[in-house]
C-alpha cells in the first residue's frame, strides 16, 4: 500500500498585477489527480481562464469517476483527454459569447492522475510542465508547444538559446487557441523514491533543471520544496511572471 504526499505553491511574481496561474488536486479514492494551469488574456474582474479550465476538467472527471469508477480507472488517459477537450470547448464558449472581451483567453495545462500502484497518466498542452526526479536527475516528460520549441525541433536554435528565446513564451497550442488542440498523453510507472514536479513557466524558465533538482532534494518535504522553488524564482532570480510549483511524492505505507 502507498499514498501520495503533495505540496503546492502559487505566487503572483515580482511584476505582475494579476494572478493567471491556478493549481488544484483531488483524490479519486486512493488515487491523486493534480493539475497546473497557466492562463493568458484574462482581464481584471472577470473569470480567469486557468480557473475556468481547471474547474471544468475536475467537474468532468469527477462525474465520470462517480458514475463508473472501474471504467474511469481502466482508461484514465482517454478520460483526461476528453476532459481537457471539454474545457477547451467551454473556453471557446466564452469567446463566442463576447469575442471582444475574451478574445485572448487561453491556457497551458498539465494534469496527471497518480494511481495507488504507482502508475501515472498525464495529459498536457502548452508550456506548463511535468518532471520526474529520479536518481538526482530531473527529466522533463512534457513537450513544450511554443514557437521557440518549433525552432529548436527544426534545428534553427540550440537548447541554450531556447532557454532565453523570447518565443518560448508564445504558445502554439493550448486550450482556447485551436478548435481541437493537440493533447499530449503519456503513461508510465513511478519507481521507489521518485519525486514529481509540476510547474508553470514562471518557475521552469527561471531556474535550470539541475538547480530545481537540488532545491527539491535539499527540502524536508513536498510543501517546503514547492516554497523553496518559488522563493528561488521570485526572490533570487526575480523572474517577473506568475509562478507555480507542485511537488508530489509517493510514500510507501507499512
Amino acid at each position: 500500500m502507498s499514498k501520495y504526499i503533495c505540496g503546492a505553491v502559487v505566487d503572483i511574481g515580482v511584476e505582475r498585477e494579476s494572478q493567471e496561474d491556478y493549481v488544484q488536486y483531488r483524490e479519486f479514492g486512493d488515487n491523486l489527480f493534480c493539475v497546473v494551469a497557466d492562463g493568458a488574456g484574462s482581464q481584471k474582474g472577470f473569470s480567469q481562464p486557468a480557473v475556468i479550465v481547471v474547474s471544468d476538467i475536475l467537474e468532468t472527471l469527477t462525474e465520470i469517476y462517480e458514475e463508473n469508477e472501474e471504467l474511469f480507472l481502466h482508461n484514465p488517459e482517454f478520460f483526461i483527454k476528453r476532459a481537457m477537450l471539454s474545457a477547451n470547448r467551454v473556453l471557446g464558449g466564452f469567446k463566442m459569447g463576447n469575442e471582444e472581451r475574451y478574445y485572448g483567453y487561453a491556457a497551458s495545462v498539465t494534469c496527471c492522475l497518480f494511481c495507488q500502484d504507482g502508475t501515472f497518466y498525464m495529459g498536457h498542452t502548452g508550456n506548463t510542465r511535468l518532471y520526474i526526479l529520479r536518481n538526482s536527475m530531473l527529466t522533463q516528460m512534457t513537450r513544450d508547444q511554443t514557437k521557440a520549441a518549433e525552432l529548436l525541433n527544426d534545428g534553427k536554435i540550440d537548447l541554450e538559446t531556447y532557454h532565453v528565446h523570447p518565443d518560448r513564451l508564445v504558445i502554439t497550442d493550448g486550450l482556447g487557441i485551436l478548435l481541437k488542440p493537440h493533447i499530449q498523453t503519456l503513461h508510465g510507472k513511478l519507481k521507489e523514491n521518485d519525486i514529481v514536479l509540476m510547474s508553470s513557466d514562471g518557475l521552469h524558465y527561471a531556474i535550470q533543471p539541475d538547480a530545481m533538482a537540488a532545491i527539491i532534494l535539499e527540502s524536508k518535504d513536498c510543501m517546503e520544496a514547492s516554497k523553496n522553488l518559488i522563493d528561488a524564482s521570485k526572490n533570487i532570480i526575480k523572474y517577473p511572471d506568475n509562478m507555480s510549483a507542485m511537488v508530489i511524492y509517493r510514500e510507501k505505507e507499512e
